[in-house]
């Protein structure tokens, strides 16, 4: 699981609407800062679906994680 954790993050990263990825509930979860447009929610689903080698993505709107 963390391994599939690990490719999602790589590869959503670089999206500015993406804070962090984890594990939640026994799926990953991508957190985003803020609710996405169709076709940014379209491209999100496509790259972590095939970056996460068949586990189940759920996705939470957030915002940006921050250190404390």
């Amino acid at each position: 699981m963390r391994h599939a954790r690990d490719n999602v993050f790589a590869k959503l990263a670089p999206l500015e609407f993406v804070s962090g990825v984890g594990i939640a509930d026994s799926k990953l979860a991508v957190y985003l800062t803020r609710p996405l447009k169709e076709q940014e929610t379209r491209h999100i689903r496509e790259v972590a679906a095939s970056a996460a080698g068949g586990r189940e993505v759920k996705f939470v709107t957030t915002q940006s994680f921050t250190k404390q």
